[in-house]
């Protein structure tokens, strides 16, 4: 009986500081943080670099203006919360693994050379906005709708009629 007690209380004390949940699939989830199965915040990984002084709000630079389109990475958009004096730098070539913000994918090797660049924006106050994921947005960075005029590749080859 007391060899049961001292095994349960070791048991116990073990989960209590890994704080990790069950066993199966979900034993590597830690507890409280955030929901099995759920995302976390697109921004959550995400490291933003302030505002330097000399640095005016708004649109920065000219990228905003490149006449391409990049790879339609999903159809929907993102919101985010934007912070105030933060610089986000918004991907157009649809290639970055860090959706809808760039990671420097551009880049490399393996991305066709699109001649696209991150826009990047400084909000002048704490704002929601919606980001387009789509790359075809006339209002870069912002979504404009264009993603619900967007047609499949199938639909447009006839493939499955």
């Amino acid at each position: 009986m007391v060899r049961g007690t001292e095994v349960l209380a070791v048991c116990q004390s073990l989960a209590k500081f890994s704080s990790k949940t069950g066993w199966g699939p979900y034993r590597l989830h830690r507890f409280g943080l955030h929901f099995v199965g759920t995302e976390p915040s697109v921004l959550k990984y995400h490291l933003i670099p302030n505002k330097k002084p000399n640095e005016p709000y708004g649109l920065q630079g000219v990228n905003h203006l490149l006449p391409g389109k990049g790879k339609c990475h999903s159809r929907l958009p993102i919101k985010i919360h934007m912070k105030k004096d933060k610089v986000y730098q918004w991907c157009s070539c649809g290639y970055s693994g860090n959706q809808p913000l760039c990671d420097g994918t551009h880049n490399s090797l393996r991305v066709p050379d699109l001649k696209l660049k991150p826009v990047r924006f400084i909000p002048d106050k704490d704002m929601t906005v919606w980001l387009c994921n789509c790359k075809q947005t006339n209002n870069r960075p912002f979504c404009d709708g264009t993603h619900k005029t967007i047609v499949d590749e199938d639909k447009r080859v006839n493939l499955f009629e």
